[in-house]
């Protein structure tokens, strides 16, 4: 069953700014959108069903969640479904995980991580994950435009796999021109004014949605 996964900038670029503002720690987040076929964009009600071959995810926006305690299931689990109630309100849902790991060199999706990209799996099994390749962000922080995120989807009991060219599931981002447009985001400082889940729970007038960082 082939998938295409199509991440606009927007959400590719929240991402990045959430790795920015925190560079010594592992970060990570949901991922809101929707599902489309050839007869158009699924409702909320038929998202628990398993898409027709040859569907489309579209991901319009990422959520900041952690940057600290990862592992930490109370206030995730109070994040997530917080996450879910604002992808509802505006139309989608939550339909993937990402990943930021706090090491340069590990470019592995680990246990915690598969973990909390389980948890979304549970409602919705069309769900991916975005693992930032670390290696590659110091050469696209240099404006070299590189491929910096790695798909993994779920294929029922074989696990989280890494997706590539040869297979069914394919990641599109829409990345011409990313590389510049990060590098200038983060001269000006835009990635300071983001806030994650973590920032919120700490003063609860910090908007994680980050509304007015999307204007």
């Amino acid at each position: 069953m082939s998938k295409v996964y199509k991440v606009d900038p927007k959400a590719l670029l929240k991402v990045l700014l959430h790795s920015f503002k925190y560079p010594s720690a592992s970060v990570n987040g949901v991922l809101f959108g929707s599902a489309q076929t050839a007869t158009g964009t699924t409702s909320q009600a038929d998202s628990s069903d398993r898409l027709a071959s040859g569907s489309q995810i579209h991901i319009v926006e990422a959520v900041p969640l952690c940057h600290s305690f990862l592992s930490l299931a109370p206030s995730l689990e109070v994040a997530f479904i917080q996450a879910e109630l604002a992808a509802k309100q505006q139309g989608l849902e939550v339909v993937g995980y990402y990943h930021v790991n706090q090491r340069l060199n590990d470019l592995e999706l680990g246990p915690v991580a598969r973990r909390l990209a389980d948890r979304i799996y549970q409602s919705n099994s069309d769900s991916c994950v975005l693992l930032v390749d670390n290696n590659r962000l110091r050469q696209f922080l240099r404006g070299l435009e590189c491929h910096i995120f790695e798909l993994f989807t779920k294929d029922g009991g074989r696990g989280w796999s890494k997706q590539n060219a040869s297979s069914s599931s394919q990641l599109e981002c829409l990345s011409t021109g990313l590389a510049a447009k990060a590098v200038q985001l983060h001269k000006e400082g835009r990635h300071r004014q983001l806030q994650d889940f973590d920032d919120h729970l700490e003063c609860l007038e910090r908007d994680w949605l980050n509304v007015k960082l999307n204007a």
